[in-house]
């Protein structure tokens, strides 16, 4: 699907949420700001959302901090707790007791509760009500009071504007940013659901996760819906001389793209990670769109971490949870095979699994690009997907769509204390059509989260290596 299709239904879906009288989206707001409000407005699975968690613990906290106030606005006076309790719960008296804001805060509390964490409603009247009935007592309660003879003044009217204001923040909170947020998450879900009606799928299936991206978010073509039946278990993947040929040819275009986009010029920083030298890069091409594209530094040298991918793709589910199935389905000649895998969950559901049926190429490379075995430059794995007898694509899963990408490798020496040690320079290259029409905001933020939560893993395979002695 071209890029301008993606920004289309993203700018129709940002408008429709204007329509609220809460919070529009406008399209200069920051990426980061509009994935973090995505994810905490969203209901995994049906559970209570992020921002409503929140609300519920500031709406203990008003009890608690009111209840901890008033202890000390009783203590100060120098009285037993048998005495506090006789004259300020026994023998009440709203002239002189502080009491009565703490059942205020109790009632608050027990009614925002009920209504907004059991009965999970979605509108302000319960708030408005308790908000306007604290602040009529309060009003009420100074005009009462019996100030002349306060032991403590300074702390009465401490615990009363604490009170009041409290109540006027859980107003605000409510108002302003849990039922904005989990209407904005609601929609984009909805239009994500509805624009994909007309794939094979829904994207956001009961249960469902985001489809985390693995190895092979490399480069798919298009599977076409008229695919022949799926493979029976043990049956052989049979290929023609002319399939093979255009496979192989396939692999070599794609590892050259690859290479092209990898060196390409003016990239645009999308976010950097919490290591030095961790970032996420993006860059429109006018063959494949926005590209994006990881750098980091992994502590292995590149030639192990490049025969590991080469050599073991069917045990990358053993320590990438990123990825539940990793199949190799064939190898079609030196260098060049075709693989499936289907992607784990991920982004708190808000995007479902993939799977992905892939032709790879693998080699080491010169400085100018070049397959060569004599002392390479890099090592590249990259990727085209394409469709292959027995693989149609499942009623029950989404078939993504990578249309450009690699992992490219180059070694990098570092002087340490025991002398010079061999690190990879590690990038990796995405440009993917995950279906159903997400808006672009959404990618822009999914992908980079992604990228710099996967590298994670390949330093923890390559320190449990090294603490092995396998390089």
């Amino acid at each position: 699907m071209a890029d301008y299709h993606i920004r289309e239904a993203a700018e129709s879906l940002i408008g429709s949420m204007s329509q609220r009288p809460y919070r529009s989206l406008a399209q200069s707001q920051s990426v980061n700001l509009l994935s973090e409000d995505l994810v905490a407005g969203h209901r995994p699975q049906g559970s209570m959302s992020s921002i409503r968690r929140f609300f519920c613990l500031f709406v203990t906290f008003d009890l608690l901090f009111t209840s901890l106030m008033w202890l000390i606005c009783v203590v100060m006076r120098g009285e037993t707790l048998i005495q506090i309790f006789t004259r300020e719960i026994i023998h009440y008296d709203i002239k002189v007791s502080l009491f009565d804001i703490v059942l205020v805060a109790i009632l608050r509390f027990l009614l925002l509760i009920l209504f907004y964490a059991i009965l999970y409603i979605n509108n302000w009247s319960v708030i408005a009500l308790t908000t306007s009935g604290t602040c009529a007592f309060l009003i009420a309660k100074v005009f009462v009071f019996d100030w002349p003879n306060a032991a403590q003044p300074v702390y009465q009217v401490f615990l009363i504007l604490a009170s009041f204001t409290l109540s006027w923040g859980e107003a605000w909170f409510l108002d302003f940013r849990v039922l904005p947020q989990e209407l904005q998450a609601k929609q984009i879900l909805e239009a994500i659901v509805t624009h994909g009606a007309t794939e094979r799928t829904p994207l956001l299936p009961a249960g469902s996760t985001h489809g985390g991206s693995t190895v092979n978010w490399f480069s798919p073509v298009e599977t076409p819906e008229s695919s022949p039946r799926p493979r029976m278990p043990g049956e052989q993947v049979i290929l023609t001389q002319d399939q093979i040929d255009e496979y192989k040819r396939l692999a070599e275009e794609s590892m050259q793209d690859a290479w092209r986009v990898v060196h390409a010029p003016s990239w645009k920083l999308e976010k950097r990670g919490s290591q030095k030298g961790d970032i996420v890069e993006s860059t429109q091409t006018e063959k494949f769109g926005k590209v994006y594209r990881f750098t980091g530094i992994v502590d292995c040298p590149a030639k192990f971490l490049y025969n590991e991918f080469r050599d073991n793709l069917t045990r990358l589910p053993e320590w990438n949870p990123t990825i539940l199935k990793s199949e190799l389905i064939k190898e079609v000649g030196p260098g060049v095979d075709l693989s499936y895998q289907v992607t784990a969950g991920g982004g708190r559901g808000i995007i479902a699994p993939r799977d992905f049926v892939i032709l790879r190429r693998t080699a080491p490379l010169s400085s100018d690009g070049k397959v060569t075995d004599d002392t390479p430059s890099s090592f590249i794995s990259s990727g085209v997907s394409v469709t292959v007898p027995g693989y149609p694509p499942h009623r029950d899963m989404v078939r993504g769509h990578n249309k450009v990408g690699c992992w490219f490798l180059t070694p990098k020496w570092v002087q340490t204390p025991n002398g010079k040690v061999e690190q990879t320079v590690f990038q990796w290259l995405m440009c993917c059509d995950l279906k159903g029409k997400i808006p672009q905001f959404v990618l822009d933020a999914a992908f980079a989260t992604v990228m710099l939560d996967y590298i994670v893993h390949v330093r923890a395979f390559a320190a449990s290596c090294k603490a092995k002695g396998m390089f």
